[in-house]
């Protein structure tokens, strides 16, 4: 979801640069921010028990990071890290809560958007967990390809 920049700095945000490979948070910090990229790629991942890397999404020009774990009381559960110098714009939590509570239409469109998101990954889950590999293959490709052809970005 985008929310026009000049909102964004009207209710207190600022702008941070970040280099490829620095972390933007940290799995186990606790949610502060709304983070919006205006240029750049970073990618949310994790790391299991041996060290091995499990990138989860990758997020580029225009799309928020971890909005979804502004409204819970629990700690990131994954990592944001950089992958080309990143240029973001970071609203303070009680301000991003303040703006969706302020305009029913970011609201609507924040609500949106999570569902989207909360509906890819049940559908990839269900794709991924199927003993055939023709529909892990094709159900996982298909709703990819579902995505990447129509924008699903909101442009306030």
């Amino acid at each position: 979801m985008v929310i026009k920049e000049n909102l964004l700095y009207a209710m207190g945000a600022s702008t941070y640069m970040y280099s490829a490979g620095e972390t933007i948070f940290s799995e186990g910090a606790w949610p502060a921010f709304y983070y919006q990229i205006i240029k750049g790629e970073a990618k949310l991942n994790n790391y299991n028990e041996e060290g091995k890397e499990t990138i989860q999404i990758i997020i580029e020009d225009g799309q928020s990071i971890g909005e979804s774990l502004l409204f819970m009381e629990k700690p990131y559960p994954m990592n944001a890290v950089a992958i080309t110098e990143c240029e973001i714009v970071k609203l303070p939590r009680k301000a991003f809560v303040n703006l969706l509570r302020e305009d029913a239409e970011i609201s609507y469109e924040m609500n949106k958007c999570l569902s989207q998101r909360l509906y890819f990954k049940l559908i990839m889950t269900q794709n991924l967990s199927s003993q055939s590999p023709m529909l892990k293959t094709y159900g996982t490709y298909g709703l990819s390809e579902k995505l990447c052809n129509r924008s699903e970005t909101i442009f306030l």
